[in-house]
């Protein structure tokens, strides 16, 4: 409706009409297909239509639309339809997206066909010159340009303005191309020739407007032509090239730029030679060739470029006349070096740049590039010239840097200098660039600028240490010495480095003091580095040994050890500083050293230290770490059992341990290795004597003494060996006594002189020699440090702990004063030493503890003895080593232990001392041993004349023997005369018969109280028999007097252990004492139990038990009795003269039968006994009352009563007594023992008593004895 509405209101054509020139809008493009569909022939509307739709982007609408019209026969309509058809397909073409490369191709190549197709066709002039846009636009230039031509005027001048205006008219719209032909074209238009040019360059300018480079210059090079050798194209095409990336085409071009300024230069310099050489000059001689020599050609010439040849020559002209002033092309050499760098032709770029600089010097620019290309090519000689030329002219700090770069490379110290100055003007305290300085400068050998420049500007810590260093360098070293001083003297500025480098300055220059002085104060600040840490250290630790630093030297080995940088030198030195002060420690590093590098030596070092301080704990770990294996590569055992020495250490460590034989095993292994070895012949004998193996010290002797002797080293030893076989006589005549002269300042030895001198009762020699060295070491002891002289109290208090005194010394000055000066001094002297030889575990050495052993036994005091031997031999886990055999032999003789006695004997037998053997063999019952063992000692000490009284004595303990009693006695109503003859046969040392026969005779003092008093013969046998523990007593006897009787008795004693014994005792028709009349003609039974407590050698306590049953001597019993006893004693002295006190006490109860039972027999005795008028007997008559009885005794000297005594000696016991019925009583014994032929023994005594158990008054006793050995 709508459309024949405007069908109606407008024709047809005016329709049409305005139908195309409206805009292509969706209504107008309704109105068209409207008309189309009524007039689908109109070949107007068509193209209309096909137009709008492809507008619209409906390109198959358009593609149907345009179908008919293009299959038309009419060559008009068809013509339009290509046109329109050239917008279909650009149109698609603009459409498709960048990412379907392949589509866009084939539709680009479309397009170039239908441009083709369109060009054959005639065309108006406007769309003539859209299609030669459309061409040049896609790549048909021909099309382009032919179609330019079409319209080109016949004037050449006319030709050329019209292809110019059509060239900018293709700029304006950007077909840079076809501007590009046109401008050509125009070129190739116009006569004339500069304008041609400037055509050429348009053109080639058009193209590069285009960004199209490559294009222009392959257009610039084919189109060419006479511009060949025109200076400002090539130069224009040298440009362009480089413009596209192609140097090789730039340098095609430039060369020929260079071939022709050198040719054009080489021209003007011949003119303005020949003009020179025209001028008049004044006539000089001509100076003298030089001498031609050898000269060396690098072939450096043949790097330069054939070109460049002529310039060369000319510049390598020796300046002896001035060369004409020649225009230089700095354009072209500029463009030259730039394209031969972009083509990297170095040897080129080097070739302009040395002619350049040749002709012009002055140019700072071109010595900038030549020192450039110099360094690219490898020429750091030219390159440091002309950097250092430019740094001079233009102080660039570039220049000044490549100086800087350059100048060690050529060893050119004197540039490098200049160049490091300049730097320090404006850093004046850089330490890199000092340092440099002084290094140049020292190259150049002459330090002192920089020394100067240093005490100028030298103010942190490394400027101070660079001048320290350079001036010792520079031979000024008390500059170098105070600059160190200045340096170190702030303690922050200290470093290892710097204290080391020091130190050897100051070392070198006698002042070591100094040096380890800054070393010490850096030991804790060691250096990063493992190796200079290790330098540091021992450094330190030779300097501070050489300066007997020891302490010092000492932490620095420690440290080297510590960080396992430590070599076999270093450990040997800290050994040998450890050695005197920290033994322990010295042990600990060498064994350390052994472990690292496996040196024999070493191990042997530490176990030398170990034992010679008793550490035998760590002694064994040392041991464990040797490797038994027969082929180990390390710490091989079989390897150090090779060594004598090795052998000799762990030999006594067997021996300290008690372990006897694997200790001689070690001394003879080593000992077949050394055979010469005068230590392990030592440690031999010492073992031998230690282990109281006193019969192979005899066979040691036998088999050795007489080479041994030979050593000088070895008569110690050797004199120990006979004192310890207890043959002191033999040691002082063959090894001692000769020595005393050379040995009279040697405290030690001297001191051992006077134990020998003792031990062979020498003791008034031995006492002045003691007193002699107690006055020496008490004058040392009084003489101060500082030269006074200190007081006794003083000198007591320093008199064991003086330094230098070693544990030896220590014990020698102890014993000195325990010997010497008895009571509270020696007192407080041991206490003393056993405070400062008291080890961390409390423990004593063997020395000490031997020293106080002797003190308690020279003070009597056996128990404390023993019981201090026990301490030390639980101290050194029951070591006998640390138990002396003298001192338990001592004290088993002095507190009667004959089973240990009897066992020491059996054990060490030869090895006791020769006194002790005797006295022990006499204490067990062994007196023929006793007898031997005096015999064969005397051989050997024939001036010993203890040794004689002992043999003496035992021989007489082991003999027969006869002697005689008389006896008189007063108890009151009669007195007693006996008379008795005793004969004595030693049937062997345990078993003897006594044989004994006595007299008594009777007479009555009293009359009124006894009528009579019987006399009595009596003859008795007593068998002993000894047992190693006890001994068993037996007798039996005949008695006549009221009435024959037989009394016989058994008694038994047994040893329970060395301090508690028991004896027994079982006797039938004993006499009985109890009272007066049981004494004349009673009798009694008896058994009996006594207990023996020896609580100390001084101290004992018997407890007694007893019951008898009393009879008349006719068999008539009286009564019966039970008796309780304690009695206590203690032994005051046990020497002679024995002094001893004691307490008593007992009970007494009887059970008493009335005479008037007695039958015929009491009437008999009553008629015998009674005196006359007594028809009875009274209860009381046989037994008295129970009582008890008390009191104290003190006696002296009792033994002798009975033992052997040579020497007159008295004897006496005093009592006093407490009767409960009698009251107070007393017993009183003196008397009087000696010897008059020598083998016999005297005694007389005097008894005097009162209220005593078996007496009721006063009596007195007088004996006399008498008794002969044969």
């Amino acid at each position: 409706m709508a459309c024949g509405a405007l069908w109606l209101l407008y024709p047809r054509q005016d329709l049409e009409q305005r139908l195309a020139t409206s805009g292509e809008t969706e209504l107008s493009t309704a109105y068209l297909n409207n008309l189309l569909r009524s007039d689908p022939d109109n070949p107007r509307l068509r193209l209309l239509l096909a137009q709008r739709q492809i507008a619209h982007g409906d390109t198959a609408s358009a593609r149907t639309t345009l179908q008919p019209a293009l299959d038309s026969a009419d060559p008009a309509l068809r013509k339009e339809a290509l046109w329109a058809q050239w917008d279909l397909f650009h149109s698609e073409y603009r459409h498709v997206p960048d990412r379907e490369p392949d589509r866009r191709l084939a539709l680009l190549d479309r397009l170039r066909r239908h441009i083709r197709q369109l060009a054959q066709e005639s065309w108006p002039q406007e769309r003539q010159d859209r299609l030669a846009a459309l061409a040049g636009q896609f790549g048909e230039q021909e099309i382009a340009l032919a179609l330019s031509r079409r319209e080109a005027p016949q004037d050449p001048r006319e030709a050329a303005l019209y292809y110019e205006r059509e060239a900018k008219e293709a700029l304006a719209r950007g077909d840079y191309e076809g501007c590009a032909r046109l401008y050509l074209s125009a070129r190739d238009s116009t006569p004339d020739p500069a304008q041609a040019k400037a055509y050429y360059g348009a053109a080639i300018a058009a193209l590069r407007s285009g960004n199209q480079t490559a294009a222009a210059l392959e257009l610039a090079e084919r189109e060419l032509g006479p511009l060949a050798d025109d200076p400002q194209t090539l130069f224009m095409l040298t440009q362009l090239a480089r413009a596209a990336g192609r140097p090789d085409v730039a340098e095609h071009y430039v060369r020929r730029l260079l071939r022709m300024a050198l040719e054009r230069q080489a021209t003007q310099w011949a003119s303005a030679a020949q003009d020179f050489a025209l001028r008049p000059v004044a006539w000089r001689p001509r100076p003298p060739a030089a001498p031609a020599g050898p000269v060396f050609d690098d072939g450096a010439g043949l790097l330069v470029h054939p070109a460049l040849h002529l310039a060369q020559q000319v510049a390598d002209k020796a300046p002896a006349r001035p060369s004409p002033a020649l225009p230089f092309d700095d354009k072209t050499y500029t463009l030259g070096y730039e394209v031969f760098l972009e083509n990297r032709k170095l040897e080129d770029a080097w070739a302009i740049a040395n002619a350049a600089v040749r002709q012009t010097p002055a140019d700072m620019r071109w010595r900038e590039r030549l020192a450039q290309v110099s360094e690219w090519t490898q020429r750091p000689g030219i390159a440091l010239e002309n950097w250092l030329v430019l740094a001079r002219q233009t102080n660039q700090d570039a220049a000044w840097q490549a100086v800087l770069r350059l100048a060690p490379g050529q060893f050119d110290d004197a540039a490098l200098v200049q160049a490091l100055r300049h730097q320090l003007r404006s850093r004046p305290g850089d330490p890199r660039l000092v340092r440099a300085l002084v290094d140049a400068q020292e190259r150049l050998g002459e330090p002192q600028p920089a020394i100067d420049y240093l005490r100028q500007h030298a103010q942190g810590p490394e400027a101070l240490e660079l001048l320290a260093q350079l001036a010792e360098r520079a031979g000024q070293p008390d500059l170098a010495l105070q600059t160190w001083r200045q340096l170190l003297a702030d303690p922050a500025r200290i470093t290892p480095e710097r204290a080391m480098h020091a130190a050897v300055l100051a070392l070198q220059h006698r002042q070591p003091e100094l040096g380890l002085q800054w070393l010490q104060a850096v030991q804790d600040r060691p250096p990063a580095s493992v190796e200079a840490a290790a330098e540091l250290w021992r450094f330190t630790g030779d300097l501070a040994r050489s300066r007997a630093r020891d302490q010092l030297a000492i932490a620095a080995y420690r440290k080297l050890v510590d960080a396992q940088h430590a070599g076999i030198e270093d450990y040997d030195a800290l050994i040998s500083l450890l050695q005197q002060d920290q033994p322990l420690e010295a042990a600990k590093v060498a064994l350390l050293a052994w472990q690292q590098h496996d040196e024999p030596r070493h191990l042997i070092e530490a176990l030398t230290l170990y034992s010679s301080r008793n550490q035998w704990s760590e002694f064994a770990r040392a041991l464990e770490q040797l490797d038994p294996a027969p082929d180990a590569a390390r710490h091989s055992l079989a390897r150090m059992r090779r060594s004598g020495q090795f052998l000799r250490l762990v030999g006594g460590y067997h021996h300290n341990a008690g372990r006897f034989a694997e200790a001689r095993q070690d001394y003879e292994e080593g000992l077949a290795i050394d055979p010469a070895s005068s230590d392990m012949r030592q440690a031999l004998l010492w073992l031998l004597i230690d282990s109281n193996d006193a019969a192979a010290i005899r066979r040691l002797l036998a088999a050795h003494e007489q080479a041994w002797s030979a050593d000088e080293d070895l008569h110690e030893a050797l004199a120990a060996a006979y004192q310890a076989l207890s043959l002191p006589q033999v040691a002082l005549n063959r090894y001692l006594s000769p020595h005393v002269a050379e040995r009279e300042g040697d405290f030690l030895w001297l001191m051992n002189y006077a134990d020998a001198l003792e031990q062979n009762q020498e003791a008034d020699r031995a006492w002045r020699l003691r007193r002699h060295l107690l006055s020496q070491q008490w004058q040392a002891a009084r003489q101060g440090q500082d030269g006074r002289r200190l007081t006794p109290a003083q000198a007591r208090q320093r008199w064991l702990t003086e330094e230098g005194l070693d544990a030896t010394q220590r014990v020698a000055r102890a014993r000195l004063i325990l010997l010497q000066r008895p009571g509270d001094p020696a007192q407080e002297v041991l206490r003393e030493l056993l405070r400062l030889d008291r080890d961390a575990q409390g423990g004593y050495s063997n020395a000490a503890a031997e020293t106080a052993i002797g003190w308690l036994q020279d003070a009597g005091e056996y128990t404390a003895e023993r019981g201090f031997l026990w301490h030390q031999y639980a101290r050194s886990r029951s070591l006998r080593t640390n138990r002396p055999l003298w001192a338990e032999i001592t004290v088993a003789l002095a507190e009667d232990d004959k089973a240990a006695a009897g066992q020491l004997l059996q054990e060490f037998d030869e090895r006791l001392p020769r006194y002790d053997r005797v006295n022990a063999a006499a204490a067990v019952g062994d007196i023929r041993l006793a007898q031997s063992a005096a015999f064969e000692t005397q051989e050997s000490q024939p001036d010993d004349n203890p040794l004689h009284l002992q043999l003496t004595d035992n021989l007489l303990a082991f003999s027969d023997h006869a002697g005689m009693l008389s006896r008189h006695s007063d108890l009151g109503a009669i007195d007693e005369d006996q008379a008795e003859a005793r004969l004595h046969l030693a049937i062997s040392p345990r078993l003897s018969l006594d044989l004994d026969a006595s007299r008594i005779h009777r007479r009555v003092t009293a009359p009124d109280q006894l009528r009579g008093a019987p006399g009595e013969d009596i003859a008795g046998a007593l068998l002993r028999w000894g047992h190693a523990d006890g001994e068993t007593r037996l007798r039996v006897a005949s008695r006549r007097g009221y009435a024959d009787t037989t009394p016989l008795s058994i008694e038994h004693e047994q040893r329970l252990d060395n301090r508690l014994s028991l004896r027994g005792e079982l006797g039938w028709h004993l006499p009985s004492e109890e009272s007066l009349a049981l004494r004349l003609g009673g009798m009694k039974t008896r058994v009996a139990a006594h207990l023996r407590y020896q609580a100390t050698r001084q101290d004992s306590l018997l407890l007694s038990q007893w019951s008898e049953q009393y009879r008349l001597q006719t068999g008539a019993e009286v009564g019966r009795g039970r008796h309780t006893a304690i009695e206590y004693s203690h032994a005051y002295r046990q020497d002679a003269p024995t002094w001893e006190w004691g307490a008593f006490w007992s009970t007494h109860r009887f059970e008493r039968r009335h005479p008037f039972f007695l039958g015929q027999q009491g009437q008999d005795f009553l008629q015998r006994f009674a005196p006359a008028g007594v028809t009875s007997l009274g209860l009381d008559y046989f037994l008295p009352e129970s009582f008890q009885f008390y009191g104290v005794r003190l006696s002296t000297n009792m033994r002798f009563e009975q033992d052997h005594t040579r020497a007159l000696r008295p004897f006496a016991s005093v009592s006093l007594t407490r009767h409960s019925q009698l009251g107070a009583g007393y017993d009183l014994r003196l008397g009087l023992a000696g010897s008059v032929l020598g083998p016999d023994h005297l005694r007389l005594s005097f008894g005097l008593g009162k209220s005593g158990v078996q007496s009721l008054g006063l009596t007195r006793v007088l004996e006399l004895s008498y008794r002969l050995h044969f």
